[in-house]
């Protein structure tokens, strides 16, 4: 098998993999929120990519967790993958898999900087997480865009410093030298 294939076969696998994977943590980190707010959980689908729950006692700080839980719970998944992430493994798959779950799970953020963006111009999206969030907390949207612009410089300066970056193109300069 050539290596140009065998890297699309990898980075298709890992895309089948990393998707669902994203969504089912998306979805969970509001429901465990609801959970933990007292609701009873009425549908959770991977497919739909929704949760609904009925009930629960919220405030307005746990009304804007459960707004952010579907991309915080991710992000946090990806912090402690990059963690335990084993910088001499030499596996291609090991490597693209990790650098792909580090971007699936940590640049999903960058949109809660667009939506801010758009709430402060009056255009964001009516039902979209960060429109919620916003609504919710009355949270100013610069305020909104400065932490998560932060949050996301650091976990992509930490995937960087734990050599997930480096890894994949020492692993891609290797395949093109065969």
């Amino acid at each position: 098998m050539s290596v140009k294939l065998r890297n699309v076969l990898y980075l298709l696998g890992s895309a089948c993999i990393l998707l669902p994977l994203y969504i089912l943590c998306h979805e969970s980190g509001h429901m465990l929120v609801a959970l933990f707010c007292g609701a009873k959980i009425t549908n959770f689908s991977i497919i739909g990519a929704s949760v609904s729950s009925v009930g629960g006692n919220y405030n307005t700080v746990t009304q804007g967790l459960m707004y952010s839980a579907g991309t915080l719970l991710p992000a946090i998944i990806s912090i402690v993958y990059m963690c335990l992430y084993k910088r001499e493994k030499k596996s291609i798959f090991y490597r693209m898999f990790s650098l792909l779950l580090v971007m699936a799970f940590s640049v999903p953020s960058a949109t809660w900087i667009w939506v801010s963006v758009l709430y402060m111009m009056g255009k964001a999206p009516v039902g979209d997480d960060v429109t919620k969030f916003l609504d919710a907390t009355a949270m100013n949207p610069v305020i909104l865009i400065f932490i998560t612009a932060l949050l996301l410089v650091l976990s992509l300066i930490f995937a960087w410093r734990r050599g997930i970056f480096s890894n994949y193109w020492e692993e891609l300069n290797r395949d093109k030298k065969k």
